[in-house]
């Protein structure tokens, strides 16, 4: 039996893999408890390092979750999955701090196609997928169209800004589409997440003078700073289910392996995503199940497109997607594999 530890969830007592985690938010957590069950059908035994260190157990390897700190004093070989990009955890382009792992799960085509040459140890890297749970509700009995959808258009996503300064951002572009919703369709645009109470938040010393001043003026006008904000939501499904399109921009476009789960929440609930991000995306998902927003010339063309579609149309696009997350497509994007690939990975390093 091998033991692994887990690093990044430390503190929690192993409730990386409690689906009653507070943690837990639209269970977010679900493919580690995937991993752990695949880790233990194949011998081998995962815990936050917390429990391993309250029990006295030394871990055969420490698997870290997105760019923590390395604990110097542990034992056993270091892994590392990396999640989000250089803009916003800069530390996942650091070699320094890459080269201190035996290995790195990454959906970054760059680095595992060698692309990216600034001094890295490309043996490492270990491809892998963003995981997507599928929710026990998209197996129940469907209804399509727009009957069940009353909501026009929604943007789920949290109110921050990238930390390096880099065009391929897409905070401030979410921002655009917010406020051309609220200035020409206020009534049909519903904007949900956290930090909407307050202005844009921006990157660096002007960013943060200009957000301080703006958080000002709403205090003296009494005027929301984002009046098509709804708050925070705990399931995003049941936003997605009665909404019929979502804007889904991921934090960064142009960046060749970054797929998220903003599209695939939109997919797994009958919503039609509006997609901005992989420049390759008709590569891992049909086009005919999403609409790609580098097609428009502006928001007033893209919103002219969505009034005019047709329900049966919108059909289409609903049964296009529901037929791709019942594929063999879909799997490469799923929790199972992301399992398999980290173990199997792990283990076939550890057996030798």
């Amino acid at each position: 039996m091998l033991i692994g530890s887990i690093y990044g969830w430390e503190f929690g007592k192993d409730d990386l893999f409690d689906p009653r985690s507070q943690r837990n938010r639209d269970d977010c957590l679900e493919p580690f408890r995937v991993l752990r069950n695949y880790a233990s059908l194949n011998g081998v035994e995962l815990h936050t390092c917390d429990m391993l260190k309250e029990k006295g157990l030394a871990a055969d390897f420490n698997l870290y979750v997105e760019s923590i700190p390395v604990d110097v004093l542990a034992k056993g070989k270091n892994y590392l999955i990396l999640f989000e990009t250089p803009l916003t955890v800069p530390i996942n382009a650091d070699p320094e701090y890459l080269n201190l792992f035996d290995g790195i799960f990454t959906w970054d085509l760059n680095l595992l196609e060698r692309l990216d040459l600034r001094g890295f140890d490309h043996r490492k890297f270990k491809e892998i997928r963003i995981p997507n749970p599928v929710p026990e509700e998209f197996w129940d009995e469907f209804e399509f169209g727009y009957s069940t959808r009353p909501n026009f258009c929604c943007l789920i996503g949290s109110n921050r800004h990238a930390n390096s300064a880099d065009s391929r951002e897409l905070y401030s572009e979410r921002v655009k589409a917010i406020r051309w919703f609220e200035k020409n369709a206020l009534d049909q645009f519903y904007l949900y997440g956290n930090g909407w109470t307050v202005p844009q938040k921006r990157f660096g010393r002007m960013g943060k003078l200009i957000y301080r001043l703006q958080k000002i003026l709403p205090l003296i006008s009494n005027r929301f700073n984002f009046p098509s904000y709804q708050g925070p939501v705990q399931k995003k499904r049941s936003v997605l289910a009665k909404t019929r399109f979502c804007i889904c921009f991921e934090n960064a476009r142009d960046i060749r392996g970054y797929l998220t789960e903003k599209i695939f929440d939109s997919l797994l609930a009958g919503c039609i995503p509006i997609y901005w991000g992989e420049p390759n995306i008709d590569e891992y998902i049909p086009q005919a199940c999403y609409i790609d927003f580098r097609k428009f010339q502006s928001y007033e063309a893209l919103y002219q497109y969505l009034t005019n579609m047709t329900e049966i149309e919108f059909i289409g696009m609903q049964r296009a997607g529901r037929e791709f997350i019942k594929s063999d497509s879909f799997l490469i994007h799923g929790s199972q594999m992301f399992a398999q690939k980290i173990i199997n990975e792990i283990t076939g390093v550890l057996s030798n």
